[in-house]
């Protein structure tokens, strides 16, 4: 609850709630997607490596982006060699985090390991304040603070045992 209530506080401007309906949506059937998916990965991995898993779902997946793209006008484009090497590290970042992900997730229980879910929106406002230094923020820093504060406190909570 904790953790839910850090991403509110980063949504709040003032007194009112500022939050898109569509982005929000498409956030929440991201965050059930992602639920499902460790679910998954934790049952199939019994059986079978969570790295191989994980280039099937890639595998899969591209293709289904692929044709979904191309099916509304997109194009694949690649520029230059710049464009080409950016474009592999991004998949090179993705496989070894979704297979480090599906590995954790063989070995530790699903709870104990997607409360670190909560920290990717932290993590993607700070590196946004990091990177985008000359845009404007629409975020208050004293409401990043206290959604830092209370979802560092809730994942603490939760995986706090006593001695």
């Amino acid at each position: 609850m904790l953790g839910f209530a850090g991403i509110v506080v980063v949504n709040l401007s003032g007194l009112e709630l500022t939050m898109n309906f569509t982005g929000d949506c498409f956030v929440l059937f991201s965050a059930m997607s992602a639920a499902f998916s460790s679910v998954l990965i934790k049952r199939f991995s019994k059986n079978e490596d969570p790295v191989t898993i994980s280039g099937y779902q890639f595998i899969l997946g591209g293709i289904v982006m692929i044709i979904i793209g191309l099916a509304f006008g997109g194009k694949i484009a690649v520029n230059d060699l710049r464009s080409l090497a950016v474009l592999l590290y991004l998949a090179l970042l993705s496989a070894l985090a979704y297979s480090l992900w599906g590995i954790l997730l063989k070995y530790n229980s699903v709870s104990k390991v997607t409360i670190y879910n909560f920290m990717t929106p932290v993590f993607g406002v700070l590196l946004s304040k990091l990177i985008l230094t000359n845009e404007a923020s629409r975020v208050d820093p004293i409401n990043l603070i206290v959604t830092l504060v209370l979802i560092c406190t809730g994942i603490i909570m939760l995986n706090y045992k006593k001695e």
